[in-house]
């Protein structure tokens, strides 16, 4: 929001110094004005965005040395960004909620899930997230109504189909799943899990996320099996925090 307002001075500074001239016609100055604000959001904007990157940079370390708690201090640390630029707020609450879920800690996460959907732009898996969430609850329509918004602005997410259509399916919503998965498919014509995953449902068998490792285990819908690495200690893959929540 500061960097708006900043912005918007800027561009009435521009203005006013072009008019004063006198040497630019006076209908050109509106133009210098927008030019000016324009640019100066794009610097401040980008500023912001490396201040943020440095935070999640700092998260990203505490993750890969397995202390989580300090990962979402660091974050938390970081809301002071958010009165300077739009969209920091909704992508913290998605990366703090991610990784609370990620730790099963799902009463904890849903209030950072679901403030992660307050903006245009849908983080796609926090919103899964939140949408398992309450499937845990069994509040079908808000459920769906998560999903979907997702879907609107992350058609080529493969997971958010699969994810989306384990839940209908296993919820005996069989038919739903499979014109959630024909969509997906639709959408990503390339994508053989997808296809797969779309036989299955229509040959009434087991829907298998297998194929998309960690990803889909993370979200708990399932059991995850033990993952061992060659020195025999639990695996913990390589975590990115940013605009559409934590990965592994």
């Amino acid at each position: 929001m500061i960097n708006l307002l900043l912005s918007i001075a800027v561009g009435v500074v521009v203005f006013f110094l072009a008019l004063a001239t006198r040497v630019v016609h006076p209908g050109l100055c509106g133009l210098f004005g927008v030019a000016g604000a324009v640019g100066a959001y794009v610097l401040l904007a980008r500023r912001s965005g490396k201040q943020l990157e440095a935070i999640m940079a700092v998260a990203q370390k505490e993750m890969m040395a397995r202390k989580p708690e300090r990962a979402i201090e660091a974050l938390q640390n970081a809301f002071s960004l958010a009165r300077w630029q739009f969209g920091v707020t909704s992508s913290l609450h998605a990366n703090i909620g991610v990784l609370l879920y990620v730790q099963k800690k799902f009463d904890e996460a849903e209030p950072h899930l679901r403030k992660s959907g307050s903006t245009l732009l849908r983080l796609w898996q926090a919103q899964a997230m939140l949408a398992a969430i309450l499937f845990r609850q069994k509040k079908y329509d808000e459920m769906e109504k998560t999903f979907d918004g997702a879907l609107k602005g992350n058609k080529s997410e493969t997971l958010l189909y699969a994810v989306y259509a384990w839940c209908e399916n296993a919820r005996g919503e069989k038919k739903k799943a499979i014109e959630i998965l024909t969509r997906g498919v639709e959408e990503n014509k390339s994508d053989e899990k997808l296809k797969t995953l779309l036989q299955r449902a229509q040959n009434d068998k087991r829907l298998k996320l297998d194929g998309w490792g960690e990803q889909w285990w993370q979200f708990w819908l399932e059991t995850p099996p033990q993952m061992m690495n060659p020195q025999g200690n639990m695996f913990a893959g390589r975590q990115r925090f940013g605009r559409g929540g934590y990965r592994r």
